[in-house]
């Protein structure tokens, strides 16, 4: 594979460097390549600067790579699904930039996920209507660069009631990001959640934990609540090991006690043996991101982001052969999270990102002309609403292999990558050409209905 990426920067960097990298390490997809040559380089123009988005550079080029496998696919007569799943990335495969894949990838199992669930493809509903399927599959990294030295820090302690706080400052935008911390403090302490409080947000009351970016939060501030309450759940076993004379082995904690072997102790009568015996009963825990060399000008690394998440979505839709009007009919998409800490808010977190995506595909587009936006407001930069999607179906996946607590894997911007793809995969199956311009307009679909037509008719015409 021989890729050459000049992107446009507007007239300032901001951070457009740092997206050309990741959209440089995720260039080749989840997909075995053994050789490749990437060239990218950022340019400065007259347009109005680009900086971050969800999915950071990672889902840009989800279009490019899927499209290459739909063709192939073609090409060689093979599925879709298939091909995907022959040369998908295992444990143990080597990224084109030098980094191992070192947890299991569970492509293949979210492509027969949503094959699996979406059973037979729709008929069409009248007369000069085509219906069209597509699939598309993703990597993304979660967590910031690893020369970068992440860190985060949680304060968690027990009251005498038995109750606990939680302090961190995680930046909750709205992704149940400080939910997630009181449960997982529940889970190790036995404590019920309504007897959790978290307090998050204000670093001058908190400790540090770093930005809501680069689906970073659960993997850093996750992992030092949990390594807080491991250090607090041990301390109190360990006290009422010697307090009871028991042994530390068979202690839990459970709601409002601790048990263990024909033994039983009120939770409040083990804190207080802990004040007894000095042992404290808050911990402040802190979790360091893995490390690696830094870049400088090479792509060159035994590892560049702590780990990544993969997916596959599948895509119905209808297209108005007359007007090129689409209509999405079904959407699946399936992640491996690892381990799914709070079940709805993965859904939400996908859904959402389906959503945005969708909007890409087939809406959202920022006219420039000499430099000038001519998209002034909504009334012209159109973005979805509830009656131009369908209700996204999501399949959670765990294989327990993530870096984050309890093998968790972040999920807050991988489903942004596959829509766009898949869209235009869907377009293809339906109309017979692909659409190389997002967003797919009636327009750009009317130009792909006319060139299959003709294809069409000069293929009745050979001899």
């Amino acid at each position: 594979m021989d890729q050459a990426r000049v992107t446009d920067s507007g007239a300032y960097a901001y951070l457009s460097a740092l997206v050309l990298l990741y959209s440089s390490v995720h260039a080749c997809g989840p997909y075995r390549v053994g050789n490749v040559r990437l060239r990218a380089r950022c340019a400065y123009t007259n347009n109005p600067p680009t900086s971050a988005f969800r999915g950071f550079g990672g889902m840009q080029v989800v279009f490019g790579y899927e499209s290459q496998m739909d063709l192939v696919a073609r090409e060689l007569g093979i599925s879709p699904a298939d091909i995907r799943k022959r040369n998908a990335l295992t444990r143990g495969d080597i990224l084109p930039v030098g980094q191992p894949i070192e947890t299991e990838v569970f492509l293949g199992q979210t492509i027969d996920a949503v094959c699996d669930r979406a059973g037979p493809k729709p008929e069409p509903s009248g007369r000069r209507r085509a219906v069209g399927r597509g699939i598309a599959s993703n990597i993304q990294s979660y967590g910031r660069l690893v020369w970068l030295n992440d860190s985060a820090a949680a304060w968690v302690g027990w009251h005498l009631d038995g109750s606990v706080t939680v302090r961190c400052g995680v930046p909750d935008i709205g992704g149940g990001q400080a939910s997630s911390l009181a449960q997982i403090a529940a889970e190790i302490l036995g404590t019920a959640m309504q007897q959790i409080t978290v307090h998050f947000g204000d670093s001058a009351l908190t400790p540090l934990a770093g930005t809501t970016t680069a689906t970073r939060q659960l993997l850093m501030s996750g992992n030092a609540v949990y390594e807080a309450c491991v250090l607090l759940r041990d301390g109190v076993l360990r006290a009422v090991a010697e307090e009871a004379g028991q042994p530390f082995e068979g202690l839990r904690l459970e709601p409002g006690r601790v048990t263990g072997p024909r033994f039983e102790m009120d939770l409040r009568d083990a804190l207080v043996a802990c004040r007894r015996r000095n042992v404290p009963i808050e911990a402040l825990g802190s979790f360091f991101g893995p490390k690696g060399k830094p870049v400088v000008r090479d792509l060159k690394a035994d590892r560049v982001f702590p780990d990544f998440t993969f997916g596959t979505h599948l895509c119905d839709l209808e297209v108005d052969l007359d007007t090129g009007k689409v209509r999405l009919l079904r959407y699946l998409a399936a992640h491996d999270v690892g381990r799914a800490i709070n079940p709805r808010s993965v859904e939400g977190q996908i859904s959402g990102a389906v959503v945005q995506g969708l909007g890409m595909a087939l809406l959202e587009e920022v006219a420039i002309e000499d430099g000038v936006n001519l998209t002034g407001g909504f009334f012209q930069y159109l973005i979805p609403t509830a009656t131009d999607v369908p209700d996204i179906e999501t399949v959670i996946l765990e294989s327990g292999e993530g870096l984050g607590p309890f093998g968790a894997r972040g999920i807050g911007e991988p489903p942004i990558g596959p829509p766009c793809a898949a869209v235009a995969s869907a377009v293809h199956d339906a109309v017979g050409t692909r659409p190389h311009v997002l967003p797919i307009t009636p327009e750009r679909v009317l130009e792909c209905v006319d060139a299959g037509e003709k294809s069409d008719r000069r293929a009745d015409a050979s001899p």
